[in-house]
């Protein structure tokens, strides 16, 4: 039987807690569970209570284990904030990607509007993950703000494929993907930072402008920008 059917039978109600006692998985099963559970109490934690002001305790509290199981696998409280700061990203990215190709047409304009259009509509109905992906890791320290520049130049090569389809790509700045990006974050922050994620896809349209304009020039960021329905 697969672990994930085991893990799954044995937790019929998602809980994401195994049953105490014997129950006969590896000692990775159990491991790689008792870290996601950690991970995701922590998510929740930071999300409520703020990075500063949650503890160990919170989030081992949360998870249903040890405070020895949690010293088994994070260092500290920013050793695990910054797993789980990852694992955000990691879920933002793939909202990006999946809308980028589900436009499924070669007009970059149209695939870049559904990679941040994605986005929006997940932070928007995920505040959990606006709060703690947008504005928390602000406030975590070094190591979360190394972990965001990591996490924001992965989504470069999505605005930067544009270059080679400008008319001059030698006049565009190298840096420009870095500029969008920077300005597309800090809208998105004053919006989660103040309790607003759910009007997060209402930026859309002036986004675009910020995307496309770089590449493409300001008239035709203005079409961009006109043509962009808010995701309903």
């Amino acid at each position: 039987m697969p672990q994930d059917q085991e893990i799954e039978e044995l937790d019929p109600f998602g809980t994401g807690k195994l049953p105490s006692g014997r129950h006969g998985l590896p000692r990775d099963v159990v491991v790689r569970s008792q870290r996601e559970r950690m991970v995701e109490a922590m998510i929740g934690v930071v999300a409520e209570k703020g990075y500063t002001d949650a503890t160990v305790a919170d989030i081992i509290s949360t998870a249903g284990v040890s405070r020895a199981t949690f010293y088994e696998q994070f260092a500290d409280k920013e050793d695990c904030f910054i797993a789980a700061y990852g694992a955000v990203m990691e879920r933002m990215l793939t909202f990006v990607a999946e809308g980028f190709a589900r436009a499924g047409t070669e007009d970059w304009v149209v695939q870049i509007r559904g990679g941040i259009g994605a986005l929006l509509t997940y932070l928007a109905e995920n505040p959990i993950a606006a709060r703690v992906g947008i504005v928390e890791g602000f406030g975590a320290g070094a190591r979360a703000r190394d972990r965001y520049q990591q996490a924001v130049s992965s989504f470069f090569p999505f605005l930067d494929s544009a270059r080679n389809l400008a008319d001059d790509p030698d006049r565009i700045p190298t840096q420009v993907a870095r500029v969008i990006v920077g300005g597309v974050s800090s809208m998105m922050f004053n919006e989660a930072s103040n309790g607003r994620a759910a009007a997060l896809p209402e930026l859309l349209p002036e986004m675009m402008y910020l995307a496309v304009t770089p590449y493409f020039g300001h008239e035709r960021g203005i079409v961009a920008m006109n043509e962009t329905k808010v995701p309903g």
